[in-house]
């Protein structure tokens, strides 16, 4: 498995950011109506990004072998690093699509819908930032050393 590159990463939020500024630029061209973007969905990425980041700042000691911690036996630490990869391409896809319509809801941003569209649209890209760093830095805990293998308790 090799390391996420980080401009893999931009290329996916680009991607999706022009692909949700269409939809939502179609969307309001049609219906004179911006995409409605919960308030929720950037909740669920703060928190998802959040207690990533938290979950890996207590788990960097045995992640990192530091000495008086046993180590996660290495089944563990590889569904670990999967889990980082799915987070960080996660937080990439969404966070790109929704600073995309965030972006073409401004135009109607002198309407309550707009207004609520562009501020949560755009936290909602926050959140997944946050989820791609709390990702991408629990990724570069999960390297893998020579160490050879741990002994499962």
């Amino acid at each position: 498995m090799r390391a996420t590159k980080i401009s893999r990463l931009v290329v996916i939020a680009l991607i999706l950011a022009a692909i949700g500024f269409a939809l939502t630029q179609i969307l309001m061209g049609q219906t004179a109506r911006s995409l409605p973007v919960p308030a929720m969905a950037a909740g669920a990425l703060a928190i998802l990004g959040g207690g990533l980041g938290i979950w890996t700042y207590f788990a960097r000691p045995r992640l990192s072998r530091q000495p008086g911690t046993t180590p996660f036996p290495a089944l563990v630490a590889a569904r670990i690093a999967v889990l980082a990869l799915a987070g960080s391409r996660t937080g990439s896809v969404i966070g790109g699509f929704y600073a995309g319509v965030s972006l073409a809801s401004i135009s109607g941003i002198d309407t309550p819908a707009g207004w609520s569209a562009s501020i949560n649209g755009f936290l909602a890209a926050l959140g997944g930032a946050l989820l791609v760093i709390s990702s991408l830095w629990l990724e570069s805990l999960c390297v893998a050393t020579d160490q050879g293998a741990t002994e499962e308790s």
